[in-house]
């Protein structure tokens, strides 16, 4: 037995008997000593809040934020912890429902009427293990994970998340799992915001700024006929929030131009959506490494970079 898989398996046990708003502080606590004490996070997540606020990184709001962000932090991951003990039925009692237009569930019905599931989009934003548990109650629910090295780690935390009705799909074998559970009419859930480095993956606008995305969550969609539907969970006191958005379905495509322009579509349309509830709730977007790709540096004729002032 690891001490990774100890430690964890006790927090787990301790956590199921320690009250919610006890639990909450000391997870919000240990993370906002992690990210005062860590400099070289605490400056990323200040850039990163002063894109979304429109403000220089080292202003007062923006270091606000960022010190906000990572306290808020605290609770999801106790909320993933817990989410053994988590009953599921209070959750749905406390949630609101604000998808426009419609109910979530009616929502996410109407893009798996044609048979073809749906890929379920969110971001390192509120809770997404949670937004897993809610919709795996309502449709048969897969997403894409990490693992653990640690196997034992691994069965233990990915056991939680089944235990939920969640099922898993590895990021080593995504794409196959992924197109057969879609062609099971299964929803798949993906958190789409990873930054990558420039030139790779899709370029969207995102909070007026460029950066660069993977792409694979808009191919899947394009390869499978699957709507993409972005949606999004949240902490709002006393309980949760829940925000789906419309699906947008893929458009046939006959060349390679118009499938990368179809990938560079769907993409840019998960991204407008996430900024209008990071927009709202900045606080809860919990994007701890650089996520707006900096421009490349100019060369000098001798091919090294060139500083800038």
């Amino acid at each position: 037995m690891s001490t990774a898989f100890w430690l964890v398996h006790s927090g787990i046990a301790l956590a199921g008997r320690t009250p919610p708003g006890v639990r909450h502080a000391v997870a919000s606590t240990v993370t906002s000593a992690s990210y005062l004490g860590w400099r070289s996070k605490r400056l990323v997540t200040q850039e990163n809040m002063g894109k979304v606020l429109g403000l220089p990184a080292n202003h007062a709001l923006s270091r606000r934020a960022a010190l906000s962000s990572w306290s808020n932090y605290g609770r999801t991951a106790a909320s993933l912890i817990c989410l053994p003990h988590t009953n599921m039925t209070e959750v749905d009692d406390r949630t609101q429902d604000l998808t426009e237009g419609m109910t979530w569930r009616e929502l996410l019905e109407s893009a798996m009427a044609p048979g073809r599931g749906a890929v379920i989009t969110t971001g390192h934003f509120g809770s997404w293990d949670l937004a897993g548990a809610i919709i795996a109650r309502a449709v048969p629910l897969s997403a894409v994970a990490d693992t653990f090295k640690d196997p034992q780690l691994n069965a233990l935390l990915q056991g939680h998340r089944r235990d939920k009705s969640v099922h898993i799909i590895p990021t080593s074998d995504a794409v196959h799992l992924t197109l057969r559970e879609l062609a099971g009419n299964r929803a798949v859930a993906i958190v789409a915001d990873r930054p990558v480095a420039a030139g790779r993956g899709v370029e969207v606008r995102f909070f007026g700024h460029q950066t660069f995305v993977p792409a694979g969550s808009a191919a899947i969609a394009v390869r499978s006929g699957a709507p993409v539907v972005p949606g999004f969970v949240w902490y709002q006191a006393p309980g949760y929030a829940i925000r789906a958005f419309p699906p947008m379905f893929p458009r046939p495509t006959s060349s390679a131009a118009e499938r990368a322009e179809e990938i560079r579509r769907l993409t840019q349309y998960m991204f407008t959506c996430q900024e209008q509830v990071v927009r709202q709730f900045p606080t809860q977007w919990f994007m701890f490494r650089r996520f707006w790709t900096r421009p490349a540096q100019p060369c000098a004729p001798d091919g090294s970079a060139l500083r800038a002032a």
